[in-house]
This record gives C-alpha cells, sequence and structure tokens, in this order.
C-alpha cells in the first residue's frame, strides 16, 4: 500500500510540475588544469586563459518552459567589463533552441557570417544509455546518461560524447544547448574529456509567462548545415 501510494504522490507531482510555467537558468564552467596553467612560459597565453576562465563565470543561460514548448538562450549582459564573448560559444552555447514537444521537433537558430539558419532536429534523434550511476544534485537525485555521435565536417571526422546528468521529478525532456531528450530535465551535462561544464543555477516558477514562439521559417535539416558551413570555410580559405 506504502508503495502504491509513492506512485501516486509522484504521478501528481509529476502531473504538477509537467502544467507548470517555469524558468530554469544554467551557467558555464571549466575545470583547468592547474598544473598545465603553472607551466605555461608565454605569459600572454597564461593570463588569456585565467581571463577566459573569469569570463565563464558570468556567462547565462534561461531554459523557459510553458508546458508543451520551450526555449533555449544566452541571457545577454550589459556592460561587463573585460568579458570574452568566446565563452558564450566555447563547449556549446550559440543560438536558440525552440523545443516543441507535441512535434517532438527541436529548432536551432543559428548564424553563419551574417546569415541566420533554422536547423530542425527531432527532440529524440539521441540514442541515450541511461546508466545505474547517480547523484544528488541541489538537493534533486539524477542518473547519468550518455551517447555518441559521429561528425564529419571541414574540421575533419571523429566521434563527439555527450554526458549528461538529468533529473526525472522535472519531467521535461531539456536541457542545455545540444544536450536533450531524456526522460528528465538536465542538471548538469558535458562532452567528454572536455573541461566545460553546463550546470543548472536557479529554478523560479512563474504564474504567467510571455509566449514561447516556435519559429515559423524554412527550416533545413543538420546535414544541408553541414554542407552550407563546410563551403562557407571553404569559400574563406580560399580568399586568403
Amino acid at each position: 500500500m506504502k508503495s502504491y501510494n509513492l506512485i501516486i504522490i509522484l504521478y501528481l507531482f509529476s502531473l504538477s510540475v509537467f502544467s507548470q510555467k517555469l524558468e530554469f537558468t544554467y551557467g558555464k564552467i571549466t575545470t583547468p588544469n592547474e598544473e598545465e596553467l603553472n607551466n605555461l612560459k608565454d605569459i600572454t597565453i597564461k593570463n588569456n586563459i585565467i581571463d577566459m576562465n573569469k569570463s565563464f563565470e558570468l556567462v547565462e543561460y534561461q531554459l523557459l518552459i510553458n508546458e508543451n514548448i520551450a526555449s533555449f538562450m544566452y541571457i545577454e549582459k550589459v556592460n561587463t567589463p573585460n568579458f570574452n564573448k568566446r565563452a558564450i560559444t566555447m563547449g556549446g552555447g550559440d543560438g536558440t533552441r525552440y523545443y516543441d514537444n507535441k512535434k517532438s521537433n527541436v529548432i536551432h537558430k543559428t548564424e553563419l557570417l551574417g546569415d541566420i539558419y533554422f536547423v530542425k532536429k527531432r527532440i529524440d534523434h539521441y540514442n541515450w544509455e541511461i546508466t545505474k550511476e547517480s547523484k544528488i544534485i541541489s538537493g534533486f537525485l539524477c542518473y547519468k546518461a550518455k551517447t555518441s555521435f559521429p561528425f564529419d565536417d571541414f574540421r575533419g571526422k571523429g566521434i563527439i560524447e555527450l554526458i549528461a546528468w538529468f533529473c526525472p521529478e522535472f519531467p521535461y525532456p531539456y536541457g542545455p544547448d545540444i544536450f536533450y531528450g531524456l526522460p528528465g530535465l538536465v542538471f548538469e551535462a558535458n562532452q567528454k574529456n572536455s573541461k566545460i561544464k553546463f550546470y543548472l543555477k536557479k529554478i523560479q516558477k512563474f504564474n504567467s509567462m510571455p509566449d514561447i514562439k516556435i519559429p515559423t521559417e524554412k527550416t533545413i535539416s543538420e546535414e544541408e548545415m553541414t554542407t552550407i558551413f563546410n563551403k562557407a570555410m571553404e569559400d574563406l580559405v580560399n580568399q586568403n
């Protein structure tokens, strides 16, 4: 009977959370190798790395959820001295992502050399492996998941491996940047072997929220975006 009651409570909690309008604020941190940093002889490079690490501490992203739709984007800062804008996109975080959970689509609004593109994928296009590993993050039980996918573009070929910690208590398939498609909100995430990590900083509930408008512009596939990217990079090389 206790087990049955617990299931009912969790089910009702999930329905309550799922019907809310929520804002999740994410930060980005890096874990530099202090030994490598101390061994750097070039003072200019060393200071650039230190300044970049300080910029990571100032970067914040906003995930807005209005029931079945959501958006993820960088929160613009005003008058931030010595802020390195490269920290916004290093390790992920460029453009805006719009989620339509009913259609299971995610649209990435991104810019390349001044042109805007809308790249569409399915929310569930990753083949996530959910492990038994768990930990408490900000008081919530989270589980570790991992996946990988190949890339083949102007930069070369390889495999990108993703690691994400998600929380089933928030039954949303959303998360920061490219980390989505899990049976719970992503609290922490990074690419394997990367020193840069997204992490959840704050959760806020709204009684009302501005409408999140899913883009209606023409979308392209990721393969089409890769072709556009490759040509743009080749044209830049040929110009030099």
